[in-house]
């Protein structure tokens, strides 16, 4: 389940801004929740961006850590 992001009209286009982070559930979604979630999976571009900033961070924490 998609978590910390919101969709704001901007310019007569909905745009998702915030910190996308996935937490895993066992229940039924509430309305806003179905909504973001239609909303993530909607915009496939949005989930890969998004992979591709967490590679990002994996590989700066190496890095940085030495780990």
């Amino acid at each position: 389940m998609p978590a910390g992001v919101r969709l704001v009209k901007q310019s007569g286009k909905s745009v998702l801004i915030g910190h996308l982070a996935y937490f895993r559930m066992n229940s039924v979604l509430c309305s806003v929740c179905a909504d973001m979630m239609c909303a993530v999976a909607a915009r496939p571009w949005f989930v890969e961006a998004h992979d591709e900033y967490l590679d990002q961070v994996k590989v700066k924490k190496h890095i940085l850590h030495g780990i």
